[in-house]
């Protein structure tokens, strides 16, 4: 890869753009098979985790996992500042959550039912 940024994301959208050109792969016609390398990227972090012996893999298998995401955005017409809005979307939806408002339940952090606004 080219020069870092300090822009993490957009650093390996730019990346991951240029791999699929030096490919010649044209992302928007590959919808289904950047979905399958994304389902086996996915795969492959959860079997890394559950062996949960080599934490560089782990990462490894997660940046993986980051770059096939992305592949499947470029796939489906999103372009790198859709995913950075959303990101920052998501971060602040998180940040808003508290015990107060949500709990968790199953592994998973969910709405509380019953709030009295």
């Amino acid at each position: 890869m080219g020069e870092h940024t300090g822009d993490s994301l957009r650093d390996l959208a730019k990346s991951t753009r240029a791999f699929y050109a030096r490919f010649e792969v044209a992302p928007e016609t590959q919808l289904q098979g950047f979905i399958t390398n994304f389902n086996e990227e996915v795969f492959e972090l959860v079997q890394a985790a559950l062996e949960g012996t080599d934490k560089r893999h782990i990462a490894e298998e997660a940046a993986d996992v980051f770059v096939t995401a992305i592949g499947v955005c470029f796939a489906s017409g999103i372009e790198i500042d859709q995913i950075v809005e959303q990101v920052y979307a998501v971060a602040a939806k998180n940040d808003a959550k508290s015990h107060e408002t949500h709990v968790v339940k199953d592994g998973k952090i969910r709405r509380r039912v019953n709030i009295q606004r």
